[in-house]
């Protein structure tokens, strides 16, 4: 089984080549997601805490993070939540869409290009690593790993993340509900994914100060944790 989250289509269409390339069986348990300040999205992590002891007593339990550059130590964490060491391990580079910070930018055509073809090969890669069950870790971590989740990841999740952040302006605003209908989080909470702020038609809704003039996804993305 595949369980995964996906704020804009990146760590889905991952989950999705994974499933057709037949990368998971009964005595498999992947997951794959997004990496958000370097740790799991507030959501997955949220979501293991409620229903870890519903997950299947799988043999081999594995996990692809995506992110635009490094990871830092997040695959460590994911273990603490689910109370096991992980067989295997990796992260695929996709195009950026955090946009909420200075310095932060979508991907140029060229970039997100060939971001994509890379990340196409990857799969290929990690398919057949988990085919053969392979024990490995993959994993792009940065300068200071250890520090990312522990300390910036935690200022990230706690200051940065929320549902305040999302602005919208009524002069354009459509009142056509998608950004609360495409909300992960049923939009009463928030977990920094931006699909809101990517998928809005009228370009009426910013995320925070610093997203204004940055472009938009509209990757139509929808849903919340997923199970393949």
């Amino acid at each position: 089984m595949i369980v995964y989250f996906s704020g804009n289509g990146n760590s889905a269409t991952i989950a999705r080549r994974l499933k057709e390339r037949r990368a998971d069986d009964g005595e498999a348990l992947g997951f794959v997601f997004p990496v958000y300040g370097w740790r799991p999205p507030r959501i997955l992590m949220k979501w293991l805490a409620a229903h870890r002891a519903e997950l299947p007593k799988a043999t081999y339990v594995w996990a692809v993070m995506t992110c635009g550059d490094d990871a830092g130590n997040c695959d460590r964490v994911l273990e603490r939540a689910l109370g096991r060491r992980l067989d295997a391990a990796w992260t695929v580079r996709m195009p950026d869409t955090y946009l909420a910070l200075p310095g932060f930018r979508l991907d140029a055509p060229s970039e997100a290009k060939a971001k994509t073809a890379a990340a196409e090969r990857a799969v290929d890669e990690i398919a057949a690593a988990l085919r053969a069950r392979a024990r490995v870790r993959n994993v792009r971590r940065g300068i200071f790993p250890w520090t990312k989740p522990a300390l910036v990841g935690r200022f990230f999740d706690r200051f940065l993340v929320s549902r305040r952040f999302v602005r919208i302006d009524a002069a354009k605003c459509r009142k056509c509900g998608l950004c609360a209908r495409n909300c992960p989080c049923g939009w009463t909470d928030c977990t920094g994914c931006q699909r809101c702020y990517h998928n809005c038609p009228a370009d009426a809704l910013e995320y925070g100060r610093f997203t204004k003039g940055k472009g938009r996804l509209k990757s139509g993305a929808k849903g919340g944790i997923i199970y393949l």
